[in-house]
Parts: C-alpha cells; sequence; structure tokens
C-alpha cells in the first residue's frame, strides 16, 4: 500500500479499537557498499529496508508495536499487538503524542545527483583509490581496509493531531586504512571522507592523507609517565566527546546517571568552553529538521562560556522537568522506542589555527588516536585511554609516541581547556548523532608510557 493509504487505514482501525490518539513512524533506507583488497573486490553489499512503527494512547497509556511491510493485513496485528504493550506499562511518566510545531528548520540532506554514481563508479573509484595509496611509498605494504558506499534514507511521522512530515537525506563515504612497514616495525593510518557532493570527493587526498598518518608513526616510541599538557587532535577529540555526550541527556541526569543533575545555571567548564547542539549545522552532514516525536530540532548552546545552559531534552524528560524538548528525542531504529540522542553535537572552534595553538606550547603530547574506552566511565566522568601521537617539541609536532594511556576525568579536563583551534570536522552521521570537534588544549591529564 502507499503510505498515505496505510495510515488513513491504520488510524481508523485504531479509532474503532479505541485509542484517542496515534502516531505512524516511517523509515526507508538504501544502502551501498564496496570493499576492496589486493585489487579484487572483497565485499559487496547492496541493502533496502522498510519498516514502521505504531504507537498510541490505549487506557490511558501508550502502547508500541511494529511492522516491516506496509500492508492492509498487519493492521489489526500492529493495533491489537499495541493496545497489549500498553497494558503492561508500568512507567509513572506517560509518553505523549505532540500537535506539531509550527515551523520548521530545512536541512537540505538530499543530493539527488548522487543518485549517478552508480556501481561500477563506486568499485572503479575504490581500486583506483587502492592502488593510488599503495604507489605513494615503497614502506606502504598493503591497504587493509578500502572502500566506498552510500546511504539513502526517508523518514515519515504523522499522527492523528494533524502532523504530518517527511525528510530525506543520503550521503557517500569513503575510507582508506594504509599499513606502513619498516625494520620489522608496523604502523597503520586511516582516513575518512563523507558528503553528498562529489564534486568535493578527492580519492588521491584521500589516500595520500592515510599513507602520510601511517609513515608519520613509524619510529614510535612510548613516553615518560608524567602529567602533560594534552592537544587532542579534532577526529580523536570528537570520539572523547560522543563517549561522553551522554552526561548531557536529562533522562539521565533524572536517573541519577550524570553529575550534572542540577547544574543548569552552574559554571561547569573553563570560560572559553561552548558546547553547541545543533539541529541544522552548514558544516555538517547530519542536520535534521525534526526528532523522532516530531519536535522541531533547535540550534542551542549546551555550555556557554562554561555555563551549562541547558541540557538535552525529549518530550518525557522535558514534561517532568517542566520545561520546553529540546528536539532531542530520537529512536536508532523505528523498532525501538524513543531515548535521547545529540543532533549535530561540537565545541564552537576559534579563530586560531592548530599550528597557532602548538607554537604557544613548549611541551606536552598531540593525541591523535584513542582507544580504549572500557576504560571510561560516562556516569563518574573517568578514563584512562590506550593512546597514540606525537610529543610537542618547540611549538611544533615531533616525534611520535605509542603505547601510551592517557588519564583523567571528563568533568575536570572540561574545566581545564586553555586553548581551542579552529579546525572544526565532524564525523560522518549516526544513530546517536554526529559529533565535531576542533583539536583543542588542557591540562592536568596524565600520561602512562615508560
Amino acid at each position: 500500500m502507499e503510505y498515505a493509504d496505510f495510515k488513513e487505514a491504520l488510524f481508523i482501525k485504531a479509532g474503532d479499537y479505541g485509542f484517542t490518539d496515534c502516531e505512524l513512524y516511517y523509515s526507508e533506507s538504501g544502502s551501498f557498499s564496496v570493499r576492496v583488497f589486493g585489487g579484487e573486490i572483497s565485499e559487496y553489499k547492496n541493502t533496502d529496508s522498510v519498516g514502521a512503527s505504531f504507537r498510541g494512547t490505549f487506557g490511558g497509556r501508550v502502547g508500541y508495536s511494529y511492522t516491516e511491510k506496509l500492508d492492509e493485513s498487519v493492521i489489526d496485528g500492529l493495533v491489537s499487538n499495541a493496545a497489549g504493550n500498553a497494558g503492561i506499562i508500568e512507567e509513572e511518566e506517560l509518553e505523549k503524542l505532540y500537535h506539531g510545531d509550527e515551523t520548521y528548520p530545512e536541512a537540505n540532506n538530499y543530493n539527488e545527483a548522487l543518485n549517478g554514481y552508480g556501481a561500477a563508479m563506486k568499485i572503479e573509484t575504490a581500486l583506483a583509490m587502492e592502488k593510488y595509496a599503495l604507489d605513494q611509498d615503497s614502506r606502504i605494504a598493503s591497504v587493509e581496509y578500502c572502500g566506498i558506499g552510500t546511504n539513502e534514507e526517508l523518514t515519515r511521522i504523522s499522527n492523528t493531531y494533524g502532523l504530518d512530515l517527511h525528510e530525506r537525506s543520503n550521503i557517500a563515504f569513503a575510507y582508506v586504512l594504509a599499513r606502513a612497514e619498516e625494520d620489522g616495525v608496523a604502523k597503520i593510518g586511516y582516513e575518512v571522507w563523507h558528503g553528498n557532493d562529489l564534486a568535493a570527493f578527492d580519492y588521491k587526498k584521500i589516500a595520500s592523507k592515510a599513507v602520510e598518518r601511517a609513515l608519520s608513526y613509524l619510529k614510535a616510541e612510548s613516553a615518560k609517565s608524567g602529567e602533560y599538557p594534552i592537544v587532542f587532535e579534532n577526529i580523536c577529540a570528537a570520539e572523547l566527546f560522543a563517549f561522553f555526550s551522554s552526561v548531557f541527556f536529562a533522562e539521565n541526569a533524572q536517573k541519577g546517571f550524570s553529575l550534572l543533575k542540577d547544574k543548569t545555571g552552574s559554571v561547569i567548564a573553563s570560560e572559553n568552553v561552548t558546547i553547541r547542539d545543533d539541529g541544522i549545522c552548514k558544516k555538517s552532514f547530519g542536520s535534521v529538521p525534526f526528532d523522532s516525536e516530531g519536535v522541531a530540532t533547535q540550534n542551542k548552546a549546551v555550555v556557554e562560556n562554561g555555563i551549562l545552559k541547558t541540557m538535552l531534552y525529549n518530550l518525557k524528560s522535558a514534561e517532568k522537568d517542566g520545561v520546553k524538548s529540546t528536539g532531542n528525542g530520537f529512536k536508532p531504529s523505528f523498532r525501538a522506542s524513543v531515548g535521547t540522542n545529540c543532533t549535530n553535537f561540537y565545541l564552537a572552534p576559534s579563530d586560531v589555527s592548530l599550528d597557532e595553538m602548538l607554537s604557544g606550547l613548549d611541551g606536552g603530547i598531540f593525541v591523535t588516536e584513542l582507544a580504549g574506552y572500557s576504560g571510561a566511565n560516562a556516569i563518574s566522568g573517568d578514563f584512562s585511554l590506550s593512546a597514540d601521537g606525537f610529543m610537542i617539541e618547540g611549538g611544533k609536532k615531533g616525534k611520535p609516541v605509542e603505547q601510551i594511556t592517557v588519564a583523567g576525568n571528563f568533568f575536570d579536563m572540561l574545566k581545564n581547556i586553555k586553548a581551542i583551534a579552529d579546525d572544526l570536522r565532524f564525523g560522518e552521521p549516526e544513530k546517536t548523532g554526529t559529533f565535531g570537534m576542533p583539536s583543542f588544549y588542557a591540562e592536568g591529564l596524565r600520561v602512562s608510557g615508560l
């Protein structure tokens, strides 16, 4: 059935069954990816998926059900299953469906021209990208991972209050992981690109950066243990903030899972720290005009000049705190219930270049890789992470370092961020949000090495 016909039949059936209101959430996606190795295709995927969830108020409580096809035969089951699920919900805070906002921002995440990037062209480009990386330097022993892909998504939300929203997006991505070997030592370097404008895609540039990164790590040594000034490169800084982003979720604070509970209006970071969560961000490809509850997303400062301005809210957590939702009520798939996620979450950059920021440091460590997030706790803020990078020598990136551990506390680190660069870079959009960071310099972190 067409979406409109299915929605109408579903809502009529739900009303007859006794639902006082109801919602249809529809998701349609298609993805293609190819990975090459040794001049041949090593992995090829081409998948499409469709699914819808039904949500409605029955007997004063909201119940869920879902289906993977839009067909008249599934309507009775959707309605009866949702009614049954509503009867077993025991939460005190009740979900409510949203009536909608007067206006919604435009995301403009869809580029029709990307559809012209066919499978044969993607395969050819992936093979060329691998060959180019291998040809850059005799020390490049292999390209462990090399691939290209595209994703396209359509989301629709409709309810019996007249809400009727839809958003389509598409994106392409490419990645290279090069392996360099010298004197029995092997190091890897990784680079990724994503966007929906193929004119901005240069496979040679991606391959060269991966190769350059791999070669730069050769001859790395550990560093002496101690407390160092640490500069986190933008890529790993984004990973670090992504891990700890849940401390800004109101629902986590309400449950006692965030130390930021009751901290709104308080100083939680240094004065030069402004953290934003913007629904629409021109520098990112993760812009979204509405969340999974149909609430318009907002561009807002979560932390402004060190002061916590707001937590991130969905409808349920907002009602509990007596505020308006910030448009951060998301679910990872049509099968899941609504939780909280970020939109475009980032540390606001400065107008100081990375080189200028490094030039002001007599020593320290420039961290370019972080791993081992099992050593991090999002509730306490404590982290102890394996890291690689470079010594900072004479205000510049110096000799490479490896096999070190960087440890500290996220909340303390926020208060000890001394400088921020201008090199804001966003990662690929994920179900948990899109995260971007500039490189930044923080004090008070411990390094374990030699």
